[in-house]
């Protein structure tokens, strides 16, 4: 047990001290802290611990980066011969920050604080303690050890107020499920503090080996051809994907939604693609204390100024309808060309991407042409940044980043946000043997036509604006590393939930260019409000697909009513859209006639064979120019 005031803690920045927000030049521009950061620090300080920093700051300068930790007021907290910027791609820079910290023969007196699994590797290869988070660093200061648990909350107990019993305590929630029987929310927590929990009565249970958090990362993997056999079947693949002696104690649970795997640092979540899998088959679990938050009666308040509100009014005036049909077959084929591989991605004409793929070099080029697509469409009402994050990805060790384009309407970011996305990542994984560094994923609809339905939309509104003002602020928001179970929405919903952003509607386009050969016209499309942790937020949800459901014959009379998906939702929590409704937004998604069977017998599986495969090659550009202009359509009308 460590009770020594010896100890040196350092903190990775971006994704654990705070959300960093990166011009598009991936210089530092702001870093907005997490609520609970200032307290863990000055607690750590009053202690007489040491603290330090080590982050990879890529081409930025540390005096920049200390600029913006000074505005942040968290700089003081650091002593400056302990702040160490450069890349955690090996232990080096543990070893030189020991040396600096005059540990170098006492490494275990350091510990690293820091989201990324990879990094914590790193450090334990140099001899450090690791903490995947900063509440609990404490714990492990005190020689706790952690583990992943869950805990249960019965229905009938549920409408007490156990989350402020959690919230007094040393736990960090990382998901949440609800069903008729209750609650159950998965953790991280030390085993002291899991005493604590039996305590309290609540039911709980220890997953896995202990201190497992410090080195992997946990994820539910949706077996759906299991549940598509049924029970007694045994045509589940959990013994053919951790069928070896070390595999097989990954596997730390089993649920109806699927299985529970603590995947280790340098283990890519990509050798673990089950057959027969459909869309959003497998979800990462991140630290998230907003989980807690939107489990209330009515999940996040919304903005007191939209409360008031009455009936939308739907009503366009014909200048609008002009301008909305100018989102056509020509705008999403010149968007999407390049970014499936058609045509060059970059405006030197020099090469075509393959590849839009994390562990892809065209991933780097693909978030280099959202910028400068975005630039160039907002000129300069447009404010640009990148929001990175962390995600053990073996093959490509650069950081990942989301796309963000910010309209601001004509009154300030408390009269609330409305966010039109997508995702720009791919994959190919149900090709034999892919290698997904090198190997073709052109995902031309999944989700290549999202990303050119985002900018068609953002290139109307623009000039929507025109003709009249909006009072909300808009943002197009491209989030990547979806397929790796939607981390990029997950990591950019928390940080905008725990700065209480005023976002009043997300509109994700997912998959929204296939259909079958068939002459029939309308059109079958879905929208997916499904939420079954909050009624309150599906609820809400329901109202933006019933906005799109009455805009379908002024702007899209090609298509049919949409099909809605409410609870049982086969999209929840599937795409990037419920990374929002999980923390308590309101959100829907929209695509093509996507999942098998009606909302009222959905089925497994999708519409669309090339799903997954080198043969995603095939959009209708009519059909998704359909679908982008109802978006954009009731899109405009909430931000007016």
């Amino acid at each position: 047990m460590d009770e020594n005031n010896s100890s040196v803690i350092f903190f990775d920045i971006g994704n654990t001290l705070g959300s960093p927000k990166l011009s598009p030049r991936g210089l530092l521009v702001a870093l907005t802290v997490y609520p609970y950061v200032p307290d863990v620090l000055q607690q750590l300080h009053e202690d007489g611990k040491r603290l330090g920093i080590i982050s990879n700051i890529g081409n930025d300068r540390a005096e920049n980066v200390e600029r913006v930790l000074e505005e942040s007021e968290i700089l003081n907290f650091f002593e400056s011969d302990l702040r160490l910027y450069g890349p955690k791609d090996s232990p080096a820079i543990f070893r030189r920050a020991a040396t600096q910290a005059d540990l170098s023969a006492t490494p275990q007196q350091c510990l690293f604080v820091g989201e990324d699994s990879i990094e914590r590797f790193y450090a334990m290869e140099a001899g450090w303690r690791v903490v995947p988070h900063p509440l609990l660093a404490s714990e492990v200061l005190k020689g706790r050890h952690l583990r992943y648990i869950t805990l249960g909350v019965s229905a009938e107990q549920a409408n007490s107020d156990w989350q402020s019993a959690l919230r007094d305590l040393p736990i960090v929630p990382i998901h949440v499920t609800r069903d008729n029987r209750g609650i159950k929310v998965y953790a991280i927590a030390s085993t002291v503090t899991i005493l604590s929990l039996d305590d309290l009565g609540f039911e709980v249970e220890r997953l896995g080996e202990v201190d497992s958090p410090l080195t992997t990362d946990l994820y539910l993997l949706r077996d759906d051809r299991q549940v598509r056999t049924g029970f007694l079947v045994p045509e589940g693949q959990s013994a053919g994907f951790f069928s070896n002696e070390e595999e097989s104690t990954w596997v730390i649970s089993s649920s109806n939604e699927g299985l529970y795997v603590a995947l280790p640092a340098m283990a890519s979540i990509d050798n673990y693609h089950f057959e027969e899998a459909y869309h959003g088959h497998n979800l990462k679990l991140i630290p998230n204390l907003s989980l807690l938050d939107a489990l209330g009666v009515q999940g996040r308040e919304e903005p007191a100024s939209l409360l008031a509100e009455p009936e939308v009014d739907i009503s366009l005036k014909p200048q609008e309808v002009a301008k909305l049909s100018c989102i056509n077959s020509e705008m999403i084929s010149s968007y999407l060309a390049k970014y499936s591989g058609k045509e060059p991605i970059d405006p030197w004409g020099n090469s075509k991407i393959i590849s839009r793929h994390i562990d892809s070099d065209d991933n780097g080029r693909a978030t280099d042409a959202l910028v400068r697509d975005l630039e160039a469409i907002g000129k300069d009402n447009f404010a640009l940044y990148l929001h990175p994050f962390d995600h053990p990805n073996p093959g490509n060790r650069s950081k990942l980043y989301n796309v963000i384009a910010e309209f601001p309407g004509e009154g300030n970011n408390q009269d609330g946000i409305v966010i039109v996305s997508a995702h720009f990542d791919s994959t190919a994984n149900f090709e034999p043997n892919f290698n997904p560094e090198v190997d073709p994923a052109p995902g031309t609809d999944d989700d290549g036509s999202g990303v050119a339905g985002v900018l068609a939309v953002a290139k109307t509104i623009k000039e929507l604006s025109q003709f009249k003002k909006h009072k909300k602020t808009i943002r197009f928001v491209l989030f990547n590393a979806e397929e790796q179970g939607l981390v990029g929405s997950q990591e950019y919903a928390r940080d905008q939930a725990q700065a209480k952003a005023p976002i009043v509607a997300v509109y994700q386009l997912d998959m929204i260019g296939y259909r079958e050969e068939q002459n029939n016209i309308p059109l079958p499309f879905e929208v997916h409000v499904g939420h079954r942790n909050c009624p309150a937020v599906e609820q809400r949800s329901l109202k933006l697909a019933q906005q799109i459901e009455k805009l379908v014959p002024k702007v899209s009379p090609n298509l049919k009513s949409p099909q809605i998906y409410t609870t049982p939702d086969a999209g929840d929590p599937r795409s990037d859209h419920s990374s929002f409704q999980q923390v308590g937004y309101t959100a829907c998604l929209v695509s093509e006639d996507l999942f098998m069977g009606p909302p009222e017998v959905p089925r497994p599986g999708v519409n669309n064979p090339n799903y997954h495969t080198a043969r995603d090659l095939q959009v209708d550009f009519e059909y998704a120019a359909d679908i982008v202009r109802l978006v954009a359509a009731a899109a405009w009308i909430t931000a007016k």
